[in-house]
């Protein structure tokens, strides 16, 4: 298994629910860099989606804490935040869910109205039956 990390940060109005754009087939799917409804759909779009990719989830944990420590003085509401598990919490917690072959998805809001969802998604996926996007095996 490998696991493959992709993000999203645009405005959050753009991430509409049963949006057909978010819908693997549905029109303008493979184009949309808005998130997939399901996380694993991640591995229908085109390879050039594909943040990073690697063989050790804790590599892939790393990206997302690097990911996390940009996007924190733009969090929006961070008032809110001090009620929330700390970094280290979320990390652990996602290095044992990859290591137990399940995606993980951080996202928050930021200011100005905008989104960001960071997902590491395990390739090959049990909840979608498709081929690597980078050919890998």
């Amino acid at each position: 298994m490998h696991f493959h990390a992709y993000a999203y940060r645009g405005p959050g109005e753009a991430v509409q629910t049963f949006d057909a754009v978010r819908s693997p087939g549905g029109i303008g799917f493979e184009t949309s860099p808005v998130p997939p409804e399901r996380t694993s759909a991640w591995l229908a779009k085109p390879a050039r989606f594909i943040k990073a990719t690697w063989d050790d989830p804790a590599e892939a944990v790393a990206w997302l804490k690097r990911q996390y420590a940009e996007i924190q003085p733009s969090l929006s509401h961070p008032e809110s935040q001090r009620h929330a598990p700390d970094v280290r919490t979320l990390a652990a917690t996602a290095l044992d869910t990859l290591q137990r072959g399940n995606d993980v998805v951080w996202a928050w809001w930021l200011t100005g109205g905008n989104y960001i969802d960071m997902a590491v998604v395990c390739c090959p996926n049990r909840d979608l039956d498709t081929h690597c996007p980078l050919g890998r095996r």
